[in-house]
């Protein structure tokens, strides 16, 4: 498989309308409650935004630039540092009223197959942690520290 065919990809249902689990990613309040911490106004397409990992005042800077917002079904941004980017795609499915279907992808990963192996896997491990963390806040109102614990 040629490595420009490796994504990451993580899925799950959550127990919550489409809209509300669209909301999490789109509203900065909500987000970093879960995940990333940031200071924008929300995700609109087109915008160039920062997110950070961690609260503190040197926390490691990521560059996200918004390509595509359909609500409630789909976001596409572009993130990384310097001139590393890659594309990560969330698609939200209503499976009925009160059940979402959540995949996360990440695709465009540079370097040797090796590199870009050991990216998705990574990507795919935190992405897995980000979702558990979305569904325990949205359906059970509570926070937890995996992504911030992430090692």
């Amino acid at each position: 498989m040629p490595t420009e065919e490796v994504t990451a990809k993580a899925q799950i249902l959550v127990l919550r309308p489409r809209d509300e689990v669209f909301n999490a990613f789109i509203d900065p309040a909500i987000m970093s409650k879960f995940w990333f911490k940031r200071t924008d106004q929300g995700l609109r397409e087109g915008d160039t935004i920062t997110w950070f990992v961690g609260d503190a005042s040197d926390a490691l800077e990521i560059e996200v630039r918004v390509k595509s917002i359909k609500r409630p079904s789909q976001i596409i941004i572009e993130w990384g540092q310097g001139d590393e980017f890659t594309t990560v795609s969330w698609t939200l499915d209503e499976q009925n009223s009160d059940v979402t279907r959540l995949v996360i992808e990440e695709r465009g990963f540079i370097g040797s197959r090796d590199e870009v192996v050991s990216q998705a896997l990574d990507s795919t491990s935190g992405f897995n942690q980000v979702i558990v963390a979305l569904k325990a806040l949205l359906e059970h109102n509570s926070t937890i520290n995996v992504v911030a614990d992430h090692v």
